[in-house]
């Protein structure tokens, strides 16, 4: 899969050259117009859907990107900016802002550290990559997880990833290897009450199939929230939801197709 990646258009904190972290600010004309000619310059690209920062400068770009185009634009909330704690709307080049932006495992002063936005930010990409495989995808976010998605695809020395920077709606991108055929190639999002999902392991178990990935929507609020965007969004499921038949289990195959019954998986 691809992922492309771009940073919102400008907002007047940026033009200032004002730290902006958690202040949702929206764009301005010149983002506005920046935004719409990213749109312009992918149009021959083929996106299979737009994941966004739930920002209002990140959600805009996104919508204006995708204006005239039917793609599915879903927001992640480990896209939003990284928190810059006490040093929120000071000047970008403050010699204590710039000192803290050198200390990747401290936090800044009331806010987060760069480790903390690679832990979620990582996770967030490696959740997109198991969901779509062989898609192309673009995410709309912000520069400082911009920066962390450049040093999960490269590595960068301290200098490097210090020194990194992507300019308002530039766009970069990112290859993915999709999993080989035949290793876990079905995600399964189940519960271990479901009885629907204890008779599906019980099938798998009986026929020897041993090529998926359980995964516990309870366990935690990203697998949830996973569950739920293939439940809610999936067009091929719109049936399923108007007949009331969504829920658990759940199939998620390598190819990207879906399935609510293990007898289909067992008939591939």
């Amino acid at each position: 899969m691809k992922f492309y990646v771009t940073r919102h258009g400008e907002t007047a904190w940026n033009l200032e050259n004002k730290v902006c972290g958690r202040t949702d600010l929206p764009l301005n004309a010149t983002g506005e117009a920046q935004a719409r000619e990213t749109g312009r310059r992918l149009k021959d690209v083929p996106l299979h859907r737009v994941v966004c920062s739930p920002m209002l400068r990140a959600r805009q770009t996104a919508e204006l990107i995708c204006q005239g185009r039917d793609i599915p634009v879903e927001v992640d909330g480990r896209l939003i900016e990284q928190d810059y704690g006490t040093y929120e709307g000071a000047d970008r080049f403050d010699p204590g802002f710039l000192g803290n932006k050198r200390q990747f495992a401290t936090r800044y002063p009331g806010g987060e550290s760069h480790m903390g936005t690679a832990r979620r930010v990582y996770a967030c990409l490696e959740d997109w990559a198991a969901r779509c495989p062989g898609e192309s995808v673009l995410l709309v976010c912000h520069g400082g997880v911009c920066r962390v998605i450049e040093s999960y695809f490269h590595d960068l020395g301290n200098e490097a990833f210090f020194q990194f920077a992507m300019g308002n709606c530039e766009v970069r991108e990112y290859s993915v290897p999709d999993r080989e055929a035949g290793v876990h190639a079905v995600q399964f999002y189940g519960t271990a009450i479901c009885k629907d999902c204890r008779e599906a392991l019980r099938l798998f178990h009986e026929r020897g199939f041993t090529d998926f990935d359980y995964i516990d929507v309870t366990a935690n609020t990203a697998n949830m929230r996973a569950f739920l965007a293939l439940r809610d969004t999936r067009p091929e499921l719109a049936q399923a939801r108007e007949e009331g038949r969504i829920g658990v289990p759940l199939f998620l195959l390598a190819d990207g197709s879906v399935a609510l019954e293990a007898e289909e998986i067992m008939q591939k």
